[in-house]
Order: structure tokens, then sequence, then C-alpha cells
């Protein structure tokens, strides 16, 4: 009786997980094709790719599910729990500080960290709680950029709302002057309409015209310190694409058209993003 019960409730979660996907990639393609942008292009809706990006959504909840779930907590990393600095006075490389998206944790940045870590970069994963205010997340990521800093001015590098808890913590704490540079990889940087759909007040700061996307947008550029945008044509939860779309002086850089959460496993994307952290 109970092996027939957990059967069907497999079977019903695995159609639930198949229908919510495909209603991700229904939106994903009536944003696209509705509300064009050159600087962003959508790829054709061949049946190939809309199956292939299909899959790839399917792909990535699998993902989320197996790095929140199983092997997040294994995932952090923090190089200020060294006790001695390098006998060379300094990393030869600039830390890097990883700050994950909504509802995620450590566990977003199973592969990237790992290729950042064997390209040399001391890699340090910050993480908050979807549901604590924000004031509250930018005040713990300024105290671990704090024990960070003792290896060099460290490289922030944020996936969706990591991306823009950076860049609020920017504005707030004098980073201009404290960080060598930040990236961004699939920052809803004008919001994204899919959070409507999230709980809890930080989903609702990223609709479009949000708390937090409003007072981002009154912002100053910041001159002198890198601000790279990696976008991807396939992004499934920043909608419409146009919200990718960076502040006015950064560099906006494509990746390979992949879902949103799929780019953080995608050997190109990494490749991209080891280019620019040479470039900074």
């Amino acid at each position: 009786m109970f092996a027939s019960l957990f059967f069907a409730a497999t079977l019903l979660f695995i159609l639930l997980l198949m229908i919510i996907c495909f209603c991700s990639s229904v939106l994903y393609w009536y944003e696209s094709l509705n509300n064009p942008i050159e600087r962003i292009s959508a790829p054709k809706p061949g049946i190939f790719f809309c199956l292939f990006h299909y899959c790839g959504i399917l792909a990535s909840y699998a993902l989320g599910g197996v790095a929140l779930g199983m092997v997040g907590p294994l995932l952090r990393r923090n190089p200020a729990l060294k006790t001695e600095p390098p006998e060379t006075g300094g990393a030869a490389l600039p830390p890097l500080i990883l700050i994950h998206g909504i509802y995620h944790n450590a566990g977003s940045w199973l592969y990237l960290a790992r290729v950042l870590e064997k390209a040399g970069y001391p890699v340090s994963t910050y993480e908050y709680s979807s549901f604590s205010p924000m004031d509250e997340i930018v005040r713990d990521l300024n105290e671990h950029i704090a024990t960070v800093q003792w290896l060099g001015k460290p490289i922030l590098i944020g996936h969706s709302l990591g991306g823009l808890v950076a860049r609020k913590w920017l504005a707030e704490h004098n980073g201009n002057n404290r960080v060598r540079g930040i990236i961004t990889l699939g920052a809803p940087h004008g919001g994204s309409k899919t959070a409507v759909f999230g709980p809890g007040d930080l989903a609702r700061s990223i609709r479009p015209g949000g708390s937090l996307v409003a007072s981002l947008k009154k912002l100053p550029p910041l001159p002198g310190l890198p601000c790279v945008s990696l976008v991807s044509p396939g992004d499934n939860d920043v909608l419409p694409p146009s919200s990718l779309i960076p502040p006015e002086g950064w560099k906006l850089c494509l990746t390979p058209a992949l879902p949103h959460f799929v780019m953080l496993f995608s050997p190109q994307t990494a490749a991209i993003l080891l280019e620019e952290l040479r470039a900074i």
C-alpha cells in the first residue's frame, strides 16, 4: 500500500513539474517573440531548439533540487577560515565572492566554483535566506567581504538576485573602493515578471517597478569599476528579456542560449567568465 502511494505521488510530482516547466517555456517564447530587442536576440523557435530549451528547464529544476537539498551545505567556501596569510604576502589572484540567486544556496556554484578554484582563484561563497530583509542581507554581505579582504580586493560574482544584492552593497558601503569589479550572471537588472510567482518580500522587490529595482535604477554609474553582465538569450526566469540589460557603463556579454539556472553549469559560460575575470 505504501509503495503504491509513493509511486503515485512520484508520478504526480513529475507530471506537475513537467507542466510548470512547460508554462515557463511558453512564457519565455511569448515574451521573447513579442518584445524583441537587438542586444539580446532570441533564438529561432525551431522544434529542436524548443525541445532543447524545455529539457534544459526541466534539468535546471532537477539540478536546483540536487544543489539545494543534497550538496549545498557541503559547498560553502570561505578562504578567510585560513589562519595564515600566503607566503607571497597576498594571493596571486584576487579572491572571488560568489552570491547565489533567490531560493538557492551555495549549491548553485557546484560547477563554477570548482572551475574557478582550478584556475587558481580563492573562492568564497556568501549565503543568505531568501526570506530575510534586504538590509540584513547587505549588512551580512559587508561583514563577509571584510573577512575576505585580507586576501586582496575581491571580485563580486552574483547570479540572478545575487547580482542585485552586490549592486546594492556597492552603493551603500563604498564598494567602488573596496572591490576590483563585479560580474553578474542572469541578473534581473530591470526586474522580472516571473517574480510575481515567488513568495516573500524579496520576490516582490524584483518585480518590474519593485522597490529594489526602482532603487537601483536611481544609482549613478560606477566610474572606474569594471562592471560586467553575462546574459543568456535563453533565460526563462528574467522576463521580458530587456530586463537583462545592465545599467549604463556596464559591459554586456552574451552566453549560449541556456535557461536561467543551467547557465551556471555551462563550460561555455565558464570560459566567458574566466576571460572577463582575467580582463579585470
